[in-house]
């Protein structure tokens, strides 16, 4: 079966990961059916199948799911986020549709050695407790998965932009660093999992380039927006401002909790994982300077006036 053959659901499609899948197969000339609660947030509307509902509405997601080939989901930020993604696992295994998730997951060869992983994982982020569950949850479904396990969101920025604007790089990061990742190259590796029937089945690291300290990140903002830019990861006070002010509902409590670790533990950038991703992408991945510049250049055109449009009488 061809990619221009296959049904494709897109959950999620309003989301940071969303919408760069929807805009990856986008660009690609691939339609897409999206489940969603409400349709006046996605990116676009041309090409696709719109289905307006809700995963809690077991008879939206199952009639979305109808007929479809492949879905793409990710870990909600929802108090009832395991039922929801056990639902959307069960919609698929009754359909028989592929499951590619995108989300947080720890494995290893070893069951002993990815048991104590996903413990100590848990012990020190146990707020994300239901999101290794999902993990596990979508590895031992009967879907098929491609699990696509990305490093830490450079669009993560995008949300807090308010803050970093006016000055202050509120992400917290470790001295050791923090590999950062360009979610557009996410969205592009979806894409094409989503479009090959034959790609194999399994878990695939995405990740960015390098990582990157605090302040690093602060410089490079500032020399993308002209002004200084200031590391303040540090200060809880100025970090729970900048959350309680650009991020709302259950998603609010999970970054105060996970943000936080940031600050005392570090992501290493393996090179045999960016090697992993790169042969998926087929070109280097996107490194955080162009990141910057490009969301930069983007808010610059949003905020510039209209032209004048000459009247003639």
């Amino acid at each position: 079966m061809s990619g221009s053959d296959r049904t494709i659901l897109v959950l999620g499609g309003t989301g940071l990961m969303g919408r760069e899948v929807l805009g990856a197969l986008r660009r690609r000339g691939a339609d897409a059916r999206v489940l969603v609660r409400d349709p006046a947030k996605l990116p676009y509307r041309e090409g696709l199948d719109i289905r307006v509902g809700d995963l809690r509405d077991a008879a939206s997601l199952r009639a979305a799911v109808r007929g479809v080939d492949v879905v793409f989901a990710i870990s909600p930020h929802e108090a009832d986020e395991v039922a929801l993604m056990r639902a959307v696992v069960t919609a698929c295994e009754r359909e028989r549709a592929r499951l590619v998730f995108a989300g947080i997951h720890v494995a290893s060869p070893n069951p002993l050695a990815g048991w104590i992983a996903r413990r100590m994982c848990e012990l020190l982020m146990p707020r994300y407790r239901g999101k290794f569950a999902i993990g596990r949850m979508v590895e031992r479904s009967a879907t098929g998965p491609v699990i696509l396990v990305p490093s830490n969101f450079m669009q993560n920025d995008e949300v807090l932009f308010g803050a970093i604007e006016g000055g202050l790089f509120v992400h917290p990061i470790s001295e050791k660093g923090l590999n950062r990742v360009d979610l557009r190259d996410l969205g592009e590796i979806a894409a094409t999992v989503l479009l090959d029937a034959a790609f194999p089945t399994g878990r695939y690291p995405v990740v960015g380039p390098r990582s990157l300290t605090g302040p690093e990140c602060a410089r490079v903002w500032a020399d993308a927006l002209g002004h200084e830019v200031r590391y303040a990861g540090d200060d809880d006070a100025v970090l729970e401002a900048a959350i309680h002010e650009h991020v709302s509902g259950y998603r609010r409590e999970d970054w105060m909790s996970s943000l936080r670790r940031l600050r005392t533990y570090g992501l290493p950038t393996s090179s045999a994982d960016l090697a992993v991703t790169e042969r998926m992408l087929g070109r280097p991945a996107t490194p955080f300077e162009e990141f910057a510049w490009r969301v930069a250049g983007e808010r610059a055109a949003d905020a510039a006036p209209a032209p004048l449009t000459e009247v003639v009488s």
